[in-house]
């Protein structure tokens, strides 16, 4: 079975942007970010792609976004629905959705796992991760982390897999 991946780190109001940048810096969980990621493709939204800071993929990278002239980079192609973007992305064993917020929403039912850093704290915001049905994931792993001089919060590195 494919194993699509939801990515993302958000606040405990549920906030995982504001101004189109991350509200915090945790290096731990960008180390965990690179580790669990690499070599594989990822799949993200205009927004996320343009942004001065985006995660970009050695490998493969799909951006949805209607706008036809969007200048790519290199290991980089367009989508024009997610349709198409799950089209190109169907032989993958394995894929990454870095969001933004109305993608995270649009892709909530499709993924099957989830890797969710929990930032220990209320923090602004516009951007938002969409509401979860706890119901639907069980927690496979879970890591807390205190706050320290690297790190401005605690937050927890948890992994959860979509149940059958």
């Amino acid at each position: 079975m494919q194993k699509i991946a939801l990515i993302a780190a958000m606040s405990e109001n549920r906030v995982i942007g504001i101004n189109n940048r991350l509200p915090w810096t945790l290096p731990k969980d960008w180390e965990n970010f690179r580790r669990v990621t690499k070599g594989k493709a990822y799949l993200m939204g205009r927004m996320s792609y343009i942004t001065e800071d985006a995660l970009i993929s050695s490998y493969r990278n799909v951006i949805l976004t209607s706008k036809e002239d969007l200048v790519l980079s290199d290991q980089c192609e367009r989508a024009g629905s997610l349709e198409e973007a799950f089209q190109l992305l169907e032989n993958e064993k394995e894929y990454f959705i870095l969001g933004g917020a109305s993608v995270y929403e649009q892709t909530m039912d499709k993924g099957n796992y989830l890797y969710l850093t929990i930032v220990h704290a209320t923090v602004e915001g516009d951007a938002y991760f969409p509401e979860i049905n706890w119901e639907k994931w069980e927690l496979v792993e879970s890591v807390r982390y205190e706050a320290d001089e690297r790190h401005a919060y605690a937050f927890s590195l948890n992994e959860y897999i979509k149940k059958a």
